[in-house]
């Protein structure tokens, strides 16, 4: 069985699924406790995310070939990780079942709104998400197959909030418009 999961209930429309709640630490122990209750044979996690400068166009529909995370302090010199986590890649049948654009996905702890943090996070990365590391890796440590289909309803930087309130709806019914794919 497949389990369709979102960071909130709108994401999810009429789909049958779970939500994870928004943030990465949350997505992740929330997609932990869901797996181990619901013993999925593979996960879609579907919702929206942000475009970096040289990222997809608002409106386009993306599936993730690997999840990164990044802390905002790291990437603008304020910090350091002494031990950053590894990229994962997500399943590459349920990737390609999608037959949409691949993308790398990058996982942030905020929405970036700051024109110059976008374009030190932007390097190797096309799309921004809150939740997908978390959910990816509660995946990868329980041994379940994992793809992410995100629509892009805004571009990261100082618009990306009004341009998600602007272009959420339309993105979401097209990410799960996309996710009935493998639903059938």
């Amino acid at each position: 069985m497949m389990l369709v999961l979102a960071a909130a209930r709108q994401e999810l429309g009429d789909l049958d699924g779970e939500v994870v709640g928004v943030g990465p630490i949350v997505a992740a122990a929330r997609a932990a406790a869901i797996l181990a209750r619901r013993q999925p044979s593979r996960v879609l996690l579907i919702g929206t995310g942000s475009a970096y400068a040289r990222g997809p166009d608002v409106g386009q529909v993306v599936v993730a070939r690997r999840i990164g995370l990044s802390y905002g302090v790291a990437a603008m010199g304020l910090g350091y990780v002494p031990r950053a986590p590894t990229p994962i890649d997500t399943d590459p049948a349920m990737t390609d079942a999608l037959g949409l654009s691949p993308v790398s996905v990058l996982t942030v702890g905020a929405v970036t709104t700051d024109e110059t943090l976008g374009r030190r996070l932007s390097d190797g990365w096309q799309v921004e998400h809150l939740e997908a590391f978390g959910v990816a890796l509660a995946c990868k440590e329980a041994g379940v197959p994992f793809a992410a289909c995100l629509g892009v309803a805004s571009r990261a930087g100082p618009d990306a909030h009004v341009q998600w309130l602007t272009h959420r709806d339309e993105a979401q019914q097209a990410a799960r418009e996309q996710a009935q794919r493998l639903l059938s």
